[in-house]
């Protein structure tokens, strides 16, 4: 997401003040055991001991040099939801665009990991607080602008295009770097904006693999563009 220009918006007391403060923040989320895990009598490797350190249970061994607790900013079990990891961990950098900073929320994680369901939930509330702001400015008109990428085997892709073909990468004096002829669409409201993620799902390249029947097979970014105007 890239920030607006203008006047700027006092991020509320009961939202996460770290975004403001600290450049990376980072989270883990320990994933539920699936159905297919729970049949073969798995147990999970990680243990969240409190809100900072998770630890390696079954540590080799042949790895007894290796440390088996590690420490982030914030980490959540199993159990916890996705609107707790929002509200906790990603609701102020989110909403930090709407203060003149760019942001970006990104997942990392093997394949299976949660990684497209937490996005998911995580871009649905993030579009709904950007929204609400806007709603609640009587005296300011906004513009939003969406674009999506998928980037699959080193090639990048317009998920708004139908036409698949590979964009290419340039190099700007003034916005670094830019995609080549990317869709910007212009929205019309929220529902727009759903209508668009939905879509630009249905484009993307998936694939099976032994724990996920549809695992998305590519990275995909998403970019929110809001515009004071």
């Amino acid at each position: 997401m890239e920030s607006i220009s203008g006047d700027e918006f006092e991020i509320s007391d009961e939202q996460d003040s770290t975004a403001q403060e600290e450049k990376i923040f980072v989270t883990v989320r320990v994933r539920p055991l699936n159905g297919k895990e729970i049949a073969k009598g798995d147990a999970s490797d990680w243990e969240c001991v409190n809100n900072t350190t998770i630890i390696f249970k079954n540590n080799p061994s042949e790895r007894s040099t290796y440390p088996n607790a590690y420490t982030f900013d914030r980490v959540y079990g199993c159990d916890s939801s996705t609107k707790e990891v929002y509200e906790e961990g990603v609701k102020g950098i989110a909403l930090s665009v709407l203060n003149g900073i760019n942001s970006s929320i990104f997942a990392y994680g093997q394949t299976s990991s949660g990684k497209t369901y937490t996005m998911s939930g995580i871009t649905e509330y993030a579009i709904a607080d950007i929204y609400d702001y806007i709603s609640r400015q009587n005296d300011r008109e906004f513009a939003l602008k969406f674009s999506a990428i998928e980037i699959y085997n080193e090639c990048v892709r317009d998920l708004l295009s139908h036409d698949g073909a590979q964009l290419r990468l340039l190099d700007d004096p003034e916005k670094g770097v830019v995609v080549e002829k990317l869709t910007e669409a212009n929205l019309r409201d929220c529902n727009h904006l759903k209508e668009l993620i939905s879509a630009c799902e249905a484009e993307r390249q998936t694939g099976e693999t032994t724990l996920n029947e549809m695992s998305s097979r590519s990275h995909q970014i998403l970019r929110l563009v809001p515009i004071l105007i």
